[in-house]
C-alpha cells in the first residue's frame, strides 16, 4: 500500500495530519526504536493465558481469564481480551510475543529490578550506564545525531542513561495532540503522540522511551489490568497507523519491557505479587511475528512460586543490538547471545 492510499483509507490519522504528511518531503531517517515500559511488573500469565490448562484455574480461582472471552492465538494459549486491537498486527505477522523473559539472580525490588533491566548488568554499582546508551555509542550514525533519544512520561532516562544528547519532552502535552495523530486520549496515547509530533517536525532521534504505570497489581488485579492492556493495545495500533502514514513503519521496532512478572498463584487480595519471568511484546515492520521463547510452565516454579525464566532478557537486547542497530552486542552486552529469529533483515 502506498502512502497516499494509506492516508485516504486508514482513518486513524486526522485530516490535519494527513495534510502535513502530503506537504512534507520524505527524508532519510534512522531506524526507530520505541520502548514502552510497563512499570510495576506486568502479569504475563494473564497477558498470554494458558486458557485450557486446569492448573491455571486452580492457581487463580478468582482472577483467571474467562475462557469464553479470551483471544486464542495458538493451541492452549490466548491473549487477554483487552488486547483485541492487536489482532490485526498478529494476523499480519507483525507482532511477536517473547515468553518466559526474565533474569536469573535478579531482584523482586522495583527499584533494583529496574536498574538491572535498564543497565543489563547484575553488578550493584552506582551510576551504571544504560544498555542502549552503550549500544548507541558504537553506532556511527546515531552517536553524531543532534538528538539521539526522546523520553516522555518518565523522569529518568533509564536504558539511555549516559547518552550525551537525550531530550526529555514535557509532560504537559499540546492540546489535542493525541487526537491529531489518532491516539487514545490517555497518558500513553498522549506521550506517543507527542513523540510522533517531534518526529514529524524533523527530529533525528533514533529512540523514543515512554512509560505506562500501574502494573503493580497486588490487589483487585482484573479491574486494574484490563484497562492498562487496553491502553497499550490501542496506542500500539495507533502508533502503527501514524508511523505508516509517515512512511516509517517498515523501519520501526516497538518493544515493551517490565521489571519482572508476577507469581503464578493469586494472593488473598485478588491480585498477584512480584515474580520473575514475564513477557515482552514486539511489533514493527521487520518483526518475525509469532511466539518466541517458551511458555510459562507450572512445572517450572521456584520456591516462591515464581515462573523460572526461559529467556534471558539480555538476549532480546542483544538481538536488537545486532539485528536492528547493526552493532556487535559483545561490546555492549558482554557474552549474552542474541535470541535468534526475532527480526527480519
Amino acid at each position: 500500500m502506498d502512502r497516499r492510499h494509506f492516508l485516504l483509507t486508514a482513518g486513524s490519522a486526522s485530516l490535519a495530519l494527513a495534510s502535513e504528511l502530503r506537504a512534507s518531503e520524505p527524508a532519510p531517517a534512522p531506524r526507530l526504536l520505541f520502548l514502552i515500559d510497563l512499570a510495576g511488573g506486568n502479569d504475563a500469565l494473564n497477558t498470554l493465558a494458558p486458557h485450557t490448562d486446569p492448573a491455571y484455574y486452580r492457581a487463580r480461582p478468582t482472577i483467571a481469564l474467562d475462557r469464553r472471552t479470551v483471544l486464542p492465538i495458538a493451541p492452549g494459549q490466548a491473549l487477554h481480551p483487552s488486547l483485541r486491537p492487536l489482532m490485526p498486527l498478529w494476523d499480519a505477522g507483525e507482532l511477536a510475543l517473547v515468553q518466559g523473559v526474565g533474569c536469573t539472580g535478579g531482584s523482586v525490588s522495583h527499584h533494583r529490578a529496574t536498574e538491572i533491566l535498564d543497565s543489563a548488568l547484575l553488578e550493584d554499582a552506582p551510576l551504571q550506564t544504560g544498555w542502549l546508551a552503550r549500544c548507541l555509542s558504537l553506532h556511527d550514525g546515531i552517536r553524531h545525531a543532534a538528538t539521539q533519544a526522546l523520553t516522555v512520561s518518565s523522569d529518568l532516562p533509564g536504558p539511555v542513561h549516559g547518552l550525551p544528547r537525550c531530550r526529555r519532552l514535557a509532560d504537559e502535552y499540546p492540546e489535542n495532540v493525541a487526537g491529531r495523530f489518532g491516539f487514545p486520549q490517555d497518558v500513553l496515547g498522549c506521550a506517543l503522540a507527542q513523540a510522533c509530533a517531534e518526529l514529524l517536525s524533523g527530529s533525528d532521534a533514533a529512540v523514543v522511551r515512554v512509560a505506562l504505570d500501574g502494573f503493580d497489581t497486588h490487589e483487585n488485579q482484573p479491574s486494574a489490568h484490563a484497562p492498562l492492556l487496553a491502553s497499550l493495545a490501542a496506542s500500539m495500533t495507533a502508533l502503527r497507523s501514524a508511523l505508516s502514514a509517515m512512511g516509517r513503519w517498515r523501519d520501526t521496532l516497538v518493544l515493551t519491557r517490565s521489571e519482572f512478572g508476577r507469581l503464578a498463584h493469586e494472593n488473598l487480595s485478588a491480585g498477584t505479587d512480584h515474580g520473575n519471568a514475564g513477557i515482552q511484546l514486539l511489533t514493527g515492520g521487520r518483526v518475525v511475528g509469532g511466539l518466541h521463547g517458551r511458555a510459562l510452565s507450572f512445572d517450572a516454579l521456584d520456591a516462591r512460586g515464581a515462573f523460572v525464566p526461559a529467556v534471558d532478557f539480555r538476549s532480546v537486547y542483544a538481538s536488537i543490538s545486532r539485528d536492528w542497530l547493526g552493532v556487535s552486542p559483545v561490546a555492549a552486552l558482554a557474552a549474552t547471545p542474541p535470541l535468534p529469529g526475532l527480526l527480519h533483515a
